[in-house]
């Protein structure tokens, strides 16, 4: 990523979510060949770190601005109530994608249950991307003002351990 990307913090989270939906992909990919121990290793480093923070910066910061700066007709709320919901149910499958993934750095193998749990993950991603990416960022680049988007953006850079600029 850009470092001066975090600047632009919707676009910072758009950029996140196409490195998501990259992951989902590659999570949707494992277990079809030999295991590319080096990805896996990738995979579950990204999903322990940069997937936990991005939810972070959805729930601590995105979410109370969101709520603060729309308008009622914005039913942001509801928005926000439902992503919330399927961050909980995420962080419990994330917890057994990496346990899935650790076992295969061991050399377990990978039976069909397990490649159902990472694969309805993995979609699961997508569609979860879709709806924020369609909905959410986009009231957010409309109702977040500058002054908004400057305290988003050194929230997210503290989450990081980035200086503020």
């Amino acid at each position: 990523m850009p470092p001066d990307l975090i600047e632009r913090p919707i676009d910072f989270l758009f950029a996140e979510h196409h490195r998501q939906r990259q992951a989902a992909n590659a999570l949707q990919l494992v277990g079809d060949s030999e295991v590319n121990k080096s990805g896996v290793r990738k995979l579950i480093e990204f999903l322990k770190t940069d997937f936990a923070i991005h939810v972070a910066d959805e729930e601590l910061s995105l979410f109370p601005l969101l709520r603060q700066y729309c308008l009622p007709e914005d039913n942001i709320g509801n928005l926000i109530l439902q992503i919330t919901e399927e961050h909980k149910k995420d962080k419990e499958t994330v917890a057994s994608v990496i346990s899935i993934l650790e076992g295969l750095l061991a050399g377990h193998a990978l039976n069909d249950k397990f490649r159902q749990v990472i694969r309805a993950f993995a979609e699961h991603i997508r569609q979860h991307l879709a709806i924020e990416n369609a909905t959410l960022l986009p009231i957010a680049h409309v109702r977040l003002d500058s002054e908004a988007l400057s305290v988003l953006s050194n929230m997210m850079k503290e989450r990081r351990n980035l200086r503020k600029q």
